[in-house]
């Protein structure tokens, strides 16, 4: 009999991911990529190696050229986001309705993930690899369309967003654990973890020649070269970034339960090779062995998978959909310890609720902060455009130029303080060499070309009388060009 749909789990997920993600949607900030798609429609995810998101997308939008349809694409995540507690409350085996919404809650909730939330047109396209990627490693069906599935789940989430490829092979390692600290049958768990390597293999083939065909230089070109001998570098960059952004209290609630996974799965390695011992072959002893140090090796690496391979990583929050994995996998694998330690689903939800409550805490601090952002750059950008226009009736202008960045507003700036990953997540499109910034400025009004100026002249505008003086800037004139010069605001640089 086909058991009903976990109804319960999935209206308390429902929650969960609510009120994470209602604060960057009450925000409504245009974000980075967004201005330009907003503006011109476009898709080009194509040439990022990501045609199946320019697909997604289009369906989504009716054709091009694509328009902003907020809030569609965030409550189809959000539905899509709850839908995954529910299976994982199904496959898992996961007791009543908030166990499960709290272990999926890191998926999305991340400090990390509250970037991929912010993208208006990607948030449907990375959260959609997100959930795909999790069917690919939870898919049950059994038989001769186990590796056919699994493999094409996983390459549908490759071609929508590669970083999500890392969830996948969280998720495998979880099962594995769970399955030890569970004493399922050696057999079944190297069967079904066979099939999980096989249909990586296929769909890493497969991906290859997608690649072949759709990356055309530009960024994506510049990521993704690959060099093994950057490895070790990458590996303590991840780690290193992700410490340093998690420096405060709050932040290390967080870290100790993506940390947790790593001695639980050691134990259970341990304990499921001496229970299983007795009754070994000679090569299954060589595999209880094997998993006691690889395990909780792979779980160190898994997070940031095959971008340790590469020559040039992004080093961005929104490729980091490994680190809320690797706290997910915590979460499970502590549950399906719960019983060998006397206890119930009841205590797991306990300690989980301490990481939910922050996670929810850095969501409704970033939502406001973006929120004040925005109105703080679009502000300024009026004011821009404003003034302009205005030489523009005094003097021929040609270009204008940047020199600095319009940084963070007071309150901001005390919530940078207050949580340092926030300096990764705010961007600040008024800044000088960033492309955005005239997509930031055009939003407001027609303005001339951006340029860079010369180091000689940047000197010497010191010496100069501003046509304009504003509190956040001042404007010079020279040669045809008006030079926007933000004061400094004394900010910490973001962690690279």
């Amino acid at each position: 009999m086909q058991r009903s749909f976990p109804r319960r789990p999935f209206s308390a997920a429902l929650i969960l991911f609510g009120l994470i993600l209602w604060p960057i949607l009450h925000a409504d900030r245009l974000y980075i990529d967004d201005m330009g798609r907003a503006s011109a429609g476009y898709l080009g995810w194509g040439s990022d190696g990501r045609p199946l998101a320019n697909v997604l997308m289009e369906v989504v939008n009716a054709g091009t050229p694509l328009t902003d349809i907020t809030p569609v694409p965030q409550i189809g995540a959000l539905l899509m986001l709850a839908g995954l507690a529910a299976l994982l409350a199904r496959r898992l085996k996961l007791a009543g309705s908030w166990l499960p919404a709290l272990c999926a809650l890191p998926l999305a909730g991340s400090p990390y993930y509250l970037e991929n939330l912010s993208y208006k047109f990607d948030v449907l396209t990375m959260t959609s690899a997100l959930v795909l990627a999790a069917i690919a490693a939870l898919d049950p069906v059994r038989g001769r369309l186990q590796l056919p599935r699994k493999m094409l789940f996983l390459l549908m989430a490759l071609c929508l967003y590669q970083p999500a490829a890392n969830v996948y092979v969280l998720l495998v390692i979880a099962q594995v654990v769970i399955g030890q600290l569970r004493d399922t049958n050696p057999a079944a768990l190297l069967r079904q973890l066979g099939s999980q390597i096989g249909a990586t293999l296929l769909a890493c083939v497969l991906y290859v020649v997608v690649l072949k065909h759709t990356v055309r230089g530009g960024y994506a070109g510049e990521h993704s070269n690959i060099d093994p001998s950057a490895f070790a570098a990458n590996l303590n960059h991840f780690w290193h970034y992700a410490v340093m952004t998690l420096t405060t209290l709050n932040g290390w609630v967080l870290l100790i339960l993506a940390g947790v996974a790593v001695p639980l799965s050691l134990l259970a390695a341990m304990r499921y090779a001496v229970r299983q011992w007795s009754g070994a072959s000679t090569g299954l002893r060589i595999v209880l062995c094997l998993a006691v140090p690889v395990l909780p090796l792979a779980l160190l690496l898994a997070p940031w998978g095959p971008m340790l391979l590469l020559a040039d990583p992004v080093f961005a929050p929104r490729v980091m959909i490994g680190f809320g994995a690797l706290m997910t996998t915590s979460a499970v694998i502590l549950t399906a310890a719960t019983p060998l330690l006397k206890a119930d689903h009841r205590h797991a939800i306990g300690v989980l609720i301490l990481p939910a409550a922050v996670m929810v805490l850095i969501a409704s601090v970033y939502g406001n902060s973006l929120e004040q952002q925005k109105a703080y750059e679009d502000n300024l950008s009026g004011n821009m455009v404003d003034d302009i226009a205005a030489l523009r009736e005094q003097t021929p202008l040609d270009n204008i130029a940047l020199l600095g960045q319009a940084g963070h507003p007071p309150v901001v700036r005390h919530n940078l303080r207050r949580h340092p990953i926030l300096a990764e997540l705010l961007p600040v499109h008024l800044t000088q060499g960033w492309g955005w910034a005239a997509e930031q400025l055009r939003l407001f009004g027609n303005v001339p070309r951006i340029r860079e100026i010369d180091p000689a002249t940047v000197a010497s505008l010191r010496e100069q009388k501003p046509a304009i003086v504003r509190a956040a800037y001042r404007v010079y004139l020279r040669d045809r060009v008006a030079v926007f010069v933000f004061k400094p605001t004394g900010e910490p640089p973001p962690v690279r």
